[in-house]
């Protein structure tokens, strides 16, 4: 079993899980735990997490409180912690993290995937995560779920964010049978080389698909 720790920044990111876990097939948030601040200090709510539907928006928020000798975990906006199974995701699926400075991170821990992970996706939008310790290249990821023979011309799109949650860059997955297969940005330039993607250890992109049962598919670690 590995631990690793996520770096998060100011304002937002996507984070999750760097590893998948130990048994079972899901992550809990209650698995997971803040770093990067004083432990005699503590912190309060310089962390939140928030899970998202399929359009992008708050569903319910956590903020990660540790009040040393007396508390430590997320609590929701009603000030209720959350408790085992009331919030679970796949790996490789991420929640979207708000931090009140740079310097703290999202640790995780489970076991390097030495296999491929496929997240599964959902019609409109989803959050994923790097589930490995190592970086990963947009190019290096695929989409499955569709007919091969017939193939798939942007059904899957994923874009980087911003720290506001604002799309920087869009990117589109085609597999033209007999032509290409790839990721390509709005000018149509495929995502590799200078123009490629790094997806860094627990850290992502949000997904936009056109319909149920695609999936999200990360290499797994060479070990």
């Amino acid at each position: 079993v590995g631990y690793a720790s996520a770096d998060t920044q100011e304002n937002g990111l996507t984070v999750g899980a760097q590893f998948v876990p130990v048994s079972g097939t899901t992550f809990d948030l209650t698995e997971l735990t803040v770093t990067g601040y004083d432990a005699e200090a503590g912190t309060e709510a310089d962390v939140q997490v928030q899970t998202l539907d399929e359009y992008g928006r708050t569903v319910k928020n956590y903020a990660f409180y540790d009040v040393p000798g007396e508390f430590k975990g997320w609590f929701d906006d009603e000030e209720v912690q959350a408790e085992a199974g009331d919030v679970v995701f796949q790996p490789g699926e991420g929640l979207w993290s708000m931090s009140s400075g740079d310097g703290f991170g999202i640790q995780s821990a489970g076991v390097v995937p030495t296999s491929d992970v496929a997240v599964l996706l959902q019609e409109n939008g989803l959050s994923i995560v790097n589930p490995t310790p190592v970086a990963i290249k947009l190019s290096q990821c695929t989409i499955s779920g569709y007919d091969a023979e017939a193939g798939t011309e942007a059904d899957v799109q994923v874009q980087t964010l911003d720290e506001y949650g604002r799309t920087v860059k869009n990117y589109a997955f085609y597999d033209v049978p007999g032509e290409f297969t790839g990721w390509f940005d709005d000018e149509e330039v495929e995502a590799a080389d200078d123009n490629d993607v790094d997806i860094l250890p627990g850290q992502g992109l949000w997904t936009m698909s056109s319909a149920d049962g695609f999936s999200f598919v990360f290499p797994g670690v060479t070990l």
